[in-house]
């Protein structure tokens, strides 16, 4: 009986520690950034076409939006990809955002995709030299 009981509280323990370690960074950075948002800071409405691809060339994400003027729009990582950046330790990825504004102008931009970091597009954005500015927010 004592056996039982004392392997019970080590895995109580272990597991208490697993989810201490895996929930601390939630507990001090909050919940994951977004996986990309899209700024409309023109006073026209713009079409803006999102898609991202993965380090094979391969596109996971493809979605056309159409801003009004001063529209902000944000969306949320998708599952498989929130999974993956949550254990460590694999070998980073390098995805490529390409963003299409208008069927006109095209800008990609590389990035390595965080839990904590997102695609920030900007459109018409006034300190910027192009109409479509990829950067990059890190928490």
């Amino acid at each position: 009986m004592r056996k039982s009981h004392a392997l019970f509280v080590i895995t109580a323990i272990f597991m208490l520690i697993a989810v201490f370690f895996i929930a601390m960074p939630f507990i001090f950075l909050g919940l994951p950034l977004p996986f990309f948002s899209i700024d409309n800071e023109d006073v026209n409405e713009h079409e803006a076409v999102i898609e991202i691809f993965d380090s094979t060339n391969e596109s996971i994400f493809n979605k056309m939006y159409e801003l009004s003027p001063e529209e902000h729009i944000s969306q949320p990582k998708p599952l498989w990809l929130l999974l993956q950046l949550s254990f460590p330790p694999g070998d980073k990825e390098n995805y490529k955002v390409k963003v299409t504004l208008d069927n006109n102008i095209t800008e990609t931009r590389l990035i390595e995709f965080e839990l904590w970091n997102t695609v920030d597009v900007k459109l018409y954005n006034h300190e910027a030299e192009m109409p479509i500015a990829i950067g990059v927010i890190t928490v």
